[in-house]
């Protein structure tokens, strides 16, 4: 099967996650407020729920390895990597 098949729904999981880290980043609501701008969603999430989601972007290596699907391992890292780098350069008044 197509490697972009199999790791597909993996990226979209990721980007999710990153977004509800990006969205609940007290760092950046902090900022918003500073410049009076509206939040769309007001995601607060705890210390802990926000290290376990974060930690949660590594579970879907597992199944890619012992599948040894490393083409989807690099695509997986890369995606990740790409869409984080993506949502920390858009302003908090998107988020």
């Amino acid at each position: 099967m197509n490697h972009l098949l199999l790791t597909l729904p993996f990226i979209v999981l990721g980007t999710v996650l990153i977004l509800v880290l990006a969205m609940s980043d007290p760092r950046r609501r902090q900022l918003a407020n500073k410049t009076h701008a509206e939040n769309k969603l007001n995601v607060a999430l705890s210390s802990n729920s926000r290290k376990l989601i974060g930690w949660s972007l590594v579970l879907p290596l597992i199944p890619l390895i012992l599948m040894a699907n490393y083409a989807g391992i690099l695509m997986y890292a890369g995606a990740l990597t790409t869409i984080g780098w993506l949502v920390s350069e858009l302003p908090s008044s998107l988020l």
